[in-house]
């Protein structure tokens, strides 16, 4: 009857260990909304789009490169990614960017979720998430 508080201490450790993954699976996978402030610095990345702030599109491709594939089992290594403009800075506003991974090329689309504007109307801060 040893053997079964053997199992048992092996089956808990077990699961411990992996709940404790999944919540490190979950906080980094949560790192797809990004938020990122627009200020108007000399020298700076601002842009506007159609009259509005915007988040430079090399902000955007540095940040999906580096949060895609945080963990082996959270996403797809990628490289190579492009997202064609800048990211307006307006709840709704949707884009589609490309990378390249083993298996292809792959779109990622990127949507802004909230928009906060405190002070400088022209330098809000534009909370953005991407897809896996």
């Amino acid at each position: 009857m040893r053997h079964s508080g053997f199992v048992v201490g092996a089956v808990g450790g077990a699961i411990a260990v992996a709940a404790v993954g999944g919540v490190i699976t979950h906080a980094l996978a949560s790192k797809d909304r990004q938020h990122t402030r627009v200020e108007r610095i000399r020298g700076g990345l601002y842009v506007t789009v159609d009259g509005h702030p915007a988040v430079h599109r090399t902000i955007i491709e540095s940040r999906i490169q580096g949060w895609y594939h945080p963990l082996p089992w959270v996403g797809r290594k990628i490289h190579d990614v492009s997202c064609p403009t800048h990211l307006k800075a307006v709840v709704g506003a949707r884009e589609t960017c490309t990378a390249r991974s083993d298996d292809g090329r792959i779109e990622i689309p990127v949507s802004v979720v909230e928009v906060e504007v405190e002070g400088k109307p022209t330098e809000p801060t534009v909370h953005w998430t991407f897809e896996r």
